[in-house]
């Protein structure tokens, strides 16, 4: 029986080296569900913007009712039952709350069972391959750009994500050719727009990425612009990959009917929980895109490890401040964790000390 779900507010200081992306922090709802076996599952989600005070209190006055009372199995009849309810809300703040809920559910029902999250979900603790993309803020020099590339294979990672889209396209370019003249020809290397671009702006610079051996083009547009995707997936040799800001499983459907995007980015976190990655991961399989998971490693390591077509995870260190041992790649790639549910050991004074609502 579910005894009861409560929301805390964290702001987390990022890293350093992140904050050549605009922000100094991360705004955390953090989700407890307690049993009343005394057990405790935990989720999470999280915005770099303002709002996430809205989300808690999406979690305290709308599903903690519902679902206290009742049990994890009941989870997902109370799951649609409140997407009903607030249907006239939108997506954009509910799901987050739904997100993180669900993560908290299925944790305790890992701790329940004393299983990993990853066999849960029918996977096996497989190598899973990580790349990093923390340390590639626009702001960072050539030089500077080159040696965090470097220090990610140093330090076990398979590939690495540049960002692009601040400067000129020319500028970027030759950033890009000098970091992959660093790295050598056969190390995996990304480029993330980040939604920066217009159409004519994507296919210059997606053009000049064909020769440069770049494994995927990241969110070159607006997740909105549907047919310009479609477009550049038609006028371009390079893989195009989308799907953080994806917060509905209509949105991958639509994107594997209408547009050849290769590589779909979803994030658990952000777009309906675990629940609904299984969902996604299961249009991936049946269009045959492959899925790329966008950070939370240590949470989308086990769905990686239990989805067909995954073929990595991010390592894009938001929670990093709040994880007492983050999950690590050794020799390019990692294994999820044994501990039951999803294994995320926090930092309880960690928690305690970026608390800013409860």
């Amino acid at each position: 029986m579910i005894a009861r779900v409560t929301a805390q507010l964290l702001r987390v200081p990022l890293p350093l080296f992140m904050h050549g992306f605009g922000y100094q922090y991360v705004n955390v709802p953090y989700i407890s569900v307690h049993d009343s076996d005394g057990r405790r599952g935990t989720g999470f989600t999280y915005t770099l913007d303002a709002g996430a005070s809205v989300v808690c209190a999406m979690v305290d006055e709308v599903i903690a009712p519902a679902l206290e009372g009742s049990t994890v199995d009941d989870w997902n009849d109370v799951r649609i039952r409140v997407l009903a309810n607030t249907r006239r809300l939108g997506a954009t703040t509910f799901i987050a709350a739904v997100s993180a809920v669900d993560i908290a559910i299925w944790d305790l029902r890992g701790v329940a069972t004393g299983l990993p999250l990853v066999e849960l979900l029918g996977g096996s603790h497989r190598e899973v391959l990580f790349y990093g993309s923390g340390r590639s803020g626009q702001d960072l020099t050539t030089d500077e750009l080159v040696q965090h590339s470097l220090d990610y294979l140093d330090e076990g990672f398979n590939g690495v994500k540049l960002g692009v889209g601040v400067h000129s396209i020319d500028t970027d370019v030759s950033r890009i050719a000098t970091v992959r003249e660093a790295l050598g020809e056969s190390t995996p290397l990304m480029v993330d727009a980040s939604e920066r671009f217009t159409r004519t702006e994507a296919l210059d610079l997606g053009g000049q990425l064909e020769g440069m051996g770049v494994q995927w083009f990241e969110e070159p547009l607006m997740s909105e612009d549907v047919e310009g995707y479609a477009l550049l997936a038609r006028e371009l040799g390079t893989s195009i990959a989308a799907g953080e800001h994806f917060q509905e499983v209509d949105t991958f459907e639509r994107y594997a009917r209408e547009t050849g995007t290769e590589i779909f980015q979803p994030d658990a976190a952000l777009g309906g929980g675990i629940t609904a990655m299984l969902k996604v991961a299961a249009v991936a399989a049946g269009s045959g895109r492959r899925i790329a998971w966008h950070s939370l490693a240590d949470l989308h390591i086990h769905l990686a490890s239990s989805t067909a077509g995954s073929c990595y995870v991010e390592d894009f260190p938001i929670l990093e401040n709040i994880i007492g041992d983050p999950l690590r790649p050794k020799d390019g790639a990692a294994i999820a964790p044994s501990r039951p549910g999803h294994g995320i050991r926090w930092d309880a004074g960690a928690i305690r000390e970026f608390t800013v609502g409860v």
